[in-house]
């Protein structure tokens, strides 16, 4: 049984009297999270998958207000309604709302008072567009990603205290003990191979077999290529497959960076965003763009056509690209491989997932190339991902500090050593990108 953050705000919503909406990508755990809580926490539960269930769909849509919902609904269930006790689960619900106004029905179900409803979906960014205007009063919504850094502790049976020890080190720039940092660092190791799909941390704890892992990630990515080929627009299916497809390729490269040359029959003057997006509104990458400026707000100086794409789970970027054996060389430390790529592709991961929607690299000829850049705390932060020895040569990143009217403060490294602090800069473990939080995800948004 694998615990999740979202847990936090399930509690919350159980005591408003609004609807709930958890989007995220597929294969993230929304379905067992919910039906776990929903199960443990009323006496009376029901549970609709519109993708599963396709003539749900076609009863569903037809209903012309809520007492129609509800009457057409309880024709597709097996047990009684009960007023003021019965929690609905609505899962998938991209099927229906390709076809009913889900959104404004939502609105005078809640309003109405007698069952309390939970919304789910896969595709929510890509099918139900207007997704965030759904209706604030009534609603509390979140999304799930895959285990971040520390779900996957806690799947391990991680002692909590060494975690909070970890946490209280990030916060007050200080050396975790070696024994701590060195068993964060082997199962930093295993994150890297395993990722944050709950299928595959499972597979991981309960069997210790790569090769079970390795199922799960190739159901997964399975998965995704039949939702582009389902969701996509028919003019825009061959682009993002070919796009999802190379993202490894591409991470691989120099440059990490996205060429549009590699994108077969496209020319640089086509509009490639329409792309871009629906992979990441899909939730199945992860864009960083180039800003031409640190300065908040970066997004007015971001180049459009000029990013890097980032795998959703560093766990499927790692199942992508390496080899059996090259795998095992990195659960062993050996860094021949390109661990640059997979490791800033686990910091991309884990501060999607900590609130930060918006990251931006910076790239110029006259200073060079930072990884990361983000707003924390009202300030542009840059950050440094280091997979080898070397982590204390950083000579775009000087640059970048050096610029008197960019006024940076400070930077973050993030390295294979313990935390370090050295002027402006501070080095921490490549793992402690997960204590980098914008907030508590799980407490923000329409509550």
């Amino acid at each position: 049984m694998l615990k999740r953050k979202v847990e936090s705000l399930l509690q919350v919503w159980k005591g408003s009297n609004k609807a709930l909406l958890i989007d995220g990508a597929r294969q993230v755990g929304k379905t067992y999270s919910l039906r776990k809580f929903a199960e443990a926490n009323f006496s009376s539960f029901i549970y609709l998958n519109f993708f599963e269930n396709k003539n749900a769909v076609k009863v569903m849509s037809q209903a012309v207000d809520t007492r129609d919902f509800l009457l057409r609904l309880s024709t597709l269930i097996d047990r009684p309604l009960i007023k003021g006790e019965t929690v609905i689960f609505l899962d998938e619900i991209q099927e229906l709302a390709r076809h009913y106004d889900i959104v404004t029905t939502s609105k005078f179900l809640v309003e109405q008072g007698d069952y309390r409803y939970i919304f789910s979906g896969s595709m929510l960014g890509v099918e139900l567009t207007d997704v965030k205007s759904w209706p604030v009063g009534y609603l509390m919504e979140a999304t799930m990603f895959p285990l971040d850094f520390e779900e996957f502790l806690w799947a391990n049976n991680v002692n909590r205290e060494l975690i909070d020890r970890a946490r209280e080190c990030f916060k007050t720039k200080k050396p975790l003990d070696d024994f701590i940092h060195e068993k964060f660092m082997r199962l930093f190791q295993n994150y890297l191979l395993v990722g944050g799909m709950p299928d595959a941390v499972k597979s991981f704890v309960d069997a210790g077999d790569f090769n079970q892992v390795a199922v799960a990630h190739r159901a997964i990515q399975n998965y995704n290529r039949k939702d582009i080929a389902k969701y996509a627009a028919d003019n825009e299916k061959l682009r993002i497959k070919q796009i999802f497809d190379i993202i490894p390729e591409e991470l691989n490269s120099k440059s990490k960076r996205f060429q549009i040359k590699d994108i077969e029959g496209l020319k640089r003057g086509n509009n490639i965003n329409v792309s871009f997006k629906w992979l990441e509104s899909a939730g199945v990458a992860i864009s960083v763009y180039n800003t031409t400026e640190p300065l908040i707000p970066m997004q007015i100086n971001r180049e459009r056509t000029t990013l890097k794409l980032f795998m959703e789970d560093v766990g499927l970027l790692t199942h992508e690209l390496l080899t059996p054996n090259l795998k095992t060389a990195l659960m062993s430390g050996e860094f021949d491989v390109n661990e640059g790529a997979i490791c800033e592709n686990f910091v991309a991961q884990q501060l999607k997932t900590h609130g930060f929607d918006k990251q931006f690299y910076f790239n110029s000829k006259k200073i060079g190339e930072v990884d990361f850049l983000v707003e924390y705390e009202n300030c542009v932060l840059p950050i440094e991902v280091k997979s080898g020895d070397a982590f204390k040569r950083h000579a775009a990143l000087d640059n970048l500090m050096n610029v008197s009217n960019y006024a940076l403060d400070e930077a973050y490294i993030f390295c294979p050593s313990n935390v370090e602090c050295d002027g402006c800069y501070t080095y921490f473990p490549l793992y402690m990108a997960e204590f980098l939080q914008k907030g508590d995800r799980y407490l923000l948004g329409n509550q």
